[in-house]
C-alpha cells in the first residue's frame, strides 16, 4: 500500500512543459539540415545543366510562330511589339517593317477592317490600335528608302505630330511637313528642334530636294541662295530655334551633353551664318505681316514666291509666334541685365 500521507518529492512542472510533452519533439535537427541541404545542391546543379532562363539572353523573344498565331496567346502581342523593336534598334529594317505590317493586318482584321470571320484573341485590351506599329512601319520604310510605303503608314495614324512632319519632308511634301510641324509646336512651342526642323523643310522646298543633309544644304545655299520668302521662312525658323536653343537648360558639366550643345549650337550657327551673307533679310518678312493683315489676296502672295500648296495661315502663325519670341527674349535679356546690375 501507497502511505497517502507518504509526500511524493519531485520538481514543479509548469503548464507550458505540459503543454509540450503532448508533442513529441525528439528530432535531430542536425541531421535533418544536413540531408535537406544536401537535396538542394543536388536539384540545383541538375536544374543548372538543364534548364536556361530566357530572359538572360538578347533577343529571347524572336520566335518563329506565326503572327497571326501569336497575337491570339497570352504574352503573345508583348513579345512580336519587343522582337519588332529589337529588330529595328539592330537594323534590321526589312524584317521589322514586314512584322510591322503583318500585326497592323491582323489589328485591321480584328477590327472590322476584313471580311474575315471573327477573330478571337486571348487579350483584346492588347491589341486596340496600331499607332505604335504604324510608327515603326514607317521608320522602318524610311530607312529602306521607300518613301511612299512610310508616308502612306504614317497618313494612316493620328498621333505622332513629329513623326508626321520628318516623313512628309522626306517625301516631298513640305506644306504637310510645316502643317504637322506647327500643329506640334501649338502643344509644345518651346522645342528648338522643332523649329530647326522646319527652318530645315522650307530649305528642302526652296533647293528642291529633300534628300540633302546639312553640309549639303550649306553648299547649296552658298551656290544660289536668293533673297526669298521661302528662304526668309526659314532663317526665321533657325533664328528662334537658336533662342529657345540658348533659353533651354542643359546640364553642360555632363561631357557628352556638353558635346552635343556645342555641336548642334555650332551647326545652328553656320547654318544661319550662310541665310545672312547669301543676302536674306528677315527683316523683309516680317512686314509681310501688315500685307497680310490688309487682305492680299493669298494667290499673289504664294505664286511670288513659290510656295505652292502652303496656307497662308501656316505663315502667319510662324510670323507671329517668332515676333512674340523676339519680344519675349527681349524682356529676359533686360531682366538678366538688370540681375546684373
Amino acid at each position: 500500500m501507497v502511505d497517502a500521507n507518504h509526500e511524493i518529492q519531485s520538481d514543479p512542472v509548469t503548464n507550458d512543459e505540459l503543454f509540450l510533452d503532448f508533442f513529441n519533439f525528439d528530432f535531430n535537427f542536425e541531421d535533418q539540415d544536413k540531408k535537406k541541404r544536401k537535396e538542394i545542391i543536388n536539384e540545383t546543379s541538375q536544374n543548372n545543366s538543364e534548364y536556361i532562363p530566357k530572359h538572360d539572353y538578347d533577343g529571347w523573344f524572336h520566335t518563329f510562330i506565326p503572327v497571326p498565331t501569336l497575337l491570339r496567346s497570352k504574352e503573345g502581342p508583348s513579345q512580336l511589339k519587343q522582337s519588332i523593336e529589337h529588330l529595328y534598334f539592330h537594323r534590321k529594317f526589312e524584317e521589322s517593317l514586314r512584322l510591322s505590317l503583318e500585326f497592323i493586318e491582323f489589328i485591321e482584321k480584328y477590327n472590322g477592317h476584313s471580311n474575315e470571320k471573327e477573330i478571337e484573341l486571348h487579350n483584346p485590351n492588347k491589341l486596340n490600335n496600331t499607332r505604335e506599329m504604324l510608327e515603326i512601319a514607317s521608320r522602318s520604310a524610311l530607312q529602306l528608302g521607300d518613301v511612299k510605303l512610310a508616308v502612306d503608314c504614317i497618313s494612316n495614324e493620328p498621333g505622332h505630330m513629329q513623326l508626321r512632319g520628318i516623313v512628309y519632308a522626306k517625301g516631298g511634301h513640305y506644306a504637310n511637313s510645316i502643317y504637322w510641324y506647327i500643329k506640334y509646336l501649338q502643344v509644345r512651342n518651346n522645342d528648338y528642334k522643332i523649329w530647326k526642323e522646319m527652318g530645315h523643310t522650307f530649305l528642302y522646298c526652296y533647293c528642291h530636294s529633300a534628300q540633302l543633309d546639312t553640309a549639303n544644304i550649306m553648299k547649296t545655299i552658298q551656290e544660289i541662295s536668293h533673297n526669298t520668302l521661302t528662304t526668309q521662312l526659314a532663317l526665321i525658323c533657325i533664328n528662334h530655334a537658336y533662342r529657345l536653343m540658348l533659353k533651354t537648360s542643359w546640364a553642360t558639366s555632363i561631357s557628352y551633353i556638353n558635346s552635343r550643345f556645342a555641336r548642334e549650337k555650332q551647326e545652328i550657327e553656320d547654318l544661319s551664318n550662310y541665310l545672312e551673307k547669301g543676302g536674306v533679310n528677315v527683316e523683309e518678312t516680317m512686314s509681310l505681316l501688315d500685307n497680310l493683315k490688309e487682305n492680299r489676296t493669298k494667290e499673289n502672295i504664294i505664286a511670288e514666291n513659290g510656295l505652292e500648296g502652303f496656307d497662308l495661315e501656316m505663315i502667319r502663325w510662324i510670323l507671329v509666334e517668332s515676333k512674340i519670341s523676339v519680344y519675349e527674349m527681349y524682356l529676359v535679356d533686360q531682366e538678366r541685365l538688370a540681375k546684373d546690375l
